[in-house]
């Protein structure tokens, strides 16, 4: 590797990761073209959970409230009416779960408005089956990989009390990987890229993906920004992608079939 190519491996650290959610959402901003695209995982966990709201009330409410004896008064109502709160509660994650890959054709169309602005080469399109599937591949298999880990941390915390004080930032670390492999999902599988390539990306860029997953997962956190944060984490990825391909060159986003 020449010193010009490593010099600029060292230059996209952690911090470039970690702050590439503020360049990124200066660009969404920027690319007007992408809004209409941006506002649909908001409007789709809207309409779940509006959804979700409507069969709570509308039947979870009355259902409860029918079986238990009317001289409960008060308890009876409430009961009602916390299981409606339970089943909204429950529908909420649900709904979290699922946006992803149901907005996945208006993120893919994010990827490609961010792609033609940096004048990358283009790559092959997709149906709109294999975009929705680009989005449920996201989700299952960033849960795949990291799920497991993380139990096991938890049970080993839960086993011995003391293993917190190295656990916790473990899962932590562990939490960040996973968001940052969700988000970068997008760009790799539109350009066809397997999982194997994406672990030795990960293990060559091992800083910088874990500063972009630590900001991402920070704002993660926060409810309801996971939602409308997603546009910019695709963002995000898709410029970050490229900023590297471009400065160390690996051949990792050459044109390629989509689905290898």
């Amino acid at each position: 590797m020449s010193e010009t190519m490593l010099a600029a491996q060292q230059a996209l650290g952690c911090w470039r990761g970690f702050s590439a959610l503020f360049a990124a959402v200066r660009s969404l901003l920027g690319q007007t073209r992408a809004w209409p695209y941006a506002l649909v995982p908001a409007l789709v966990f809207m309409l779940l959970e509006g959804s979700i709201i409507y069969l709570a009330l509308e039947h979870v409410k009355p259902m409860v409230s029918a079986s238990v004896d009317a001289e409960g008064g008060f308890w009876a109502s409430l009961a009602a009416w916390l299981s409606a709160l339970v089943f909204a509660g429950f529908g909420w994650i649900l709904c979290a779960a699922f946006t992803p890959p149901l907005s996945a054709p208006a993120l893919e169309r994010i990827v490609g408005i961010v792609e033609q602005d940096l004048g990358v080469p283009e790559r092959q399109s997709l149906s709109l089956l294999a975009e929705m599937w680009c989005g449920i591949r996201s989700m299952l298999l960033g849960s795949a990989i990291t799920l497991p880990i993380v139990l096991a941390l938890t049970l080993v915390e839960l086993v011995f009390a003391p293993a917190a004080v190295v656990v916790t930032p473990l899962k932590l670390i562990i939490g960040a990987l996973g968001v940052a492999w969700g988000l970068f999902d997008y760009p790799l599988t539109l350009r066809g890229i397997p999982a194997r390539q994406r672990l030795a990306f990960v293990k060559r860029h091992l800083g910088l993906v874990l500063g972009f997953g630590a900001a991402f997962a920070l704002v993660f956190w926060v409810p309801c920004c996971g939602i409308v944060m997603l546009p910019v984490g695709v963002v995000a990825a898709t410029r970050l992608l490229w900023e590297i391909e471009r400065s160390a060159p690996s051949g990792l986003l050459s044109p390629a079939s989509p689905g290898r």
